[in-house]
């Protein structure tokens, strides 16, 4: 079973992508949700209220932005929450990924560095372009063009993955993706 990744920038649209491989039939992982389950483990807050150095009640709706202030100013403590997030993710993927049985699975994370090939066969990226993204981010959650701006700034690309294992899709607005993904879907079924 071949592991492909799925990654792209903020508002890039990973996650319709990833909405059509699932009406595919592929099973697809979403770090991004898994990630958030980490947040509801008491055993996780108390590390992340020790990460970050504060007292955070994870029973309002405010926590994420006060995470988000901290880690968003601060790249130590950006990188240590990361790394203790980045774990939990990574054991919740080997759980899913060994009830799996298809040709191939997604893994879908903003982080493209979250791909190397020894952990993944192939790397689907979603491209856009900022003003697209920024409006899909606007209307979708909600943030500011400034707090747009420093996300989008954290997500490079994955420079290190080899060219001949790695799919683009062009993501624009008024732009079908459809036959994008339908040829990846049968190369990667071939």
């Amino acid at each position: 079973m071949e592991v492909v990744g799925l990654t792209g920038n903020i508002g890039s649209g990973k996650s319709t992508i990833a909405k059509v491989f699932v009406a595919l039939g592929i099973p697809v992982f979403n770090s991004d949700d898994e990630a958030k389950k980490a947040y509801a483990i008491p055993s996780i807050q108390n590390e992340v209220k020790a990460t970050l150095g504060i007292e955070i009640d994870f029973s309002k709706d405010s926590w994420k932005s006060e995470i988000a202030s901290i880690i968003f100013s601060n790249v130590e403590k950006r990188l240590r929450l990361e790394k203790l997030i980045h774990s939990f993710v990574q054991n919740e993927f080997s759980s899913w990924k060994s009830k799996q049985n298809n040709k191939y699975i997604i893994r879908e994370a903003a982080l493209a560095d979250s791909f190397q090939p020894e952990n993944c066969d192939w790397l689907i990226e979603v491209n856009a372009n900022r003003e697209t993204r920024l409006q899909r981010v606007i209307l979708r959650s909600g943030l500011t063009e400034e707090e747009f701006n420093k996300r989008d700034s954290l997500q490079k690309e994955n420079e290190k993955f080899p060219s001949n294992k790695r799919f683009t899709i062009e993501n624009n607005e008024g732009k079908s993706i459809l036959n994008d993904i339908l040829a990846i879907h049968e190369k990667l079924n071939a």
